[in-house]
């Protein structure tokens, strides 16, 4: 059968476990981003705890490629699909300890986590939540479409959310006069880091896009097999 022949390029099991290992490593790293609006004094050890994060997410990415050369089964097309998706997951880990790496620049004196990045932080932590739930929903994508489909919808909003959070504090950064003029510096730091926040809820948007294009061939393959 046509549905037999052309079969979901997310069947193969080896790679449930891939995705989901990379998608709890994207959770762990906002939730490690999080945890700086608790204790800004434990910026060091979180910066070193998110290199480790994202050497271990490498060697998962680096797992699902090697995987993939020496499959077979699938075409070139399937093949771009996973290692896009993957690479893109994997963004998101690398982004956060980018972030917490350049915060590591700015003056030790402060005590607090600066406020645009205690807001990015809430909006990533979601949005890596909603990644693992609907990563989980590839082992049955029948079943688990609807969810999968909530799951998407719902990173879209929350990058919306980071848009505005963005727009908000790119204004400030910019126009507020500053009042010494060593603070020159610090703020250009900061401006970086809320671009790279910026981009990190860009990949969980990227991600939620390729989830969905996994969500329409399945649907794909599954009604040309009723023909």
């Amino acid at each position: 059968m046509l549905y037999e022949k052309n079969i979901s390029l997310l069947r193969e099991k080896k790679f449930f476990s891939l995705f989901d290992n990379l998608a709890e490593k994207a959770v762990e790293a906002a939730e490690l981003l999080v945890d700086l609006k608790g204790d800004y004094s434990k910026l060091s050890h979180i910066s070193q705890e998110l290199n480790m994060l994202e050497d271990d997410a490498d060697s998962v990415v680096h797992q699902i490629v090697q995987e993939l050369i020496y499959d077979h089964s699938r075409d070139g097309e399937e093949k771009a699909d996973i290692r896009y998706f993957a690479h893109n997951l994997d963004n998101v880990v690398d982004g956060v300890e980018k972030a917490v790496n350049r915060l590591t620049f700015t003056r030790v004196e402060h005590k607090t986590i600066p406020e645009p990045v205690g807001e990015f932080a809430t909006v990533i932590l979601k949005a890596s939540q909603e990644i693992r739930k609907a990563v989980s929903c590839l082992r049955d994508l029948s079943a688990e479409e609807k969810t999968l489909e909530s799951c998407c919808i719902r990173i879209n909003e929350l990058e919306n959310e980071a848009d505005k959070i963005n727009r908000k504090w790119l204004r400030i950064l910019m126009t507020t006069p500053l009042k010494e003029p060593d603070e020159f510096l610090e703020r250009m730091v900061l401006k970086e880091i809320v671009d790279i926040l910026e981009d990190t809820m860009d990949q969980c948007e990227d991600v939620a896009n390729i989830l969905d294009t996994f969500r329409v061939k399945e649907l794909f393959f599954y009604h040309e097999s009723c023909f």
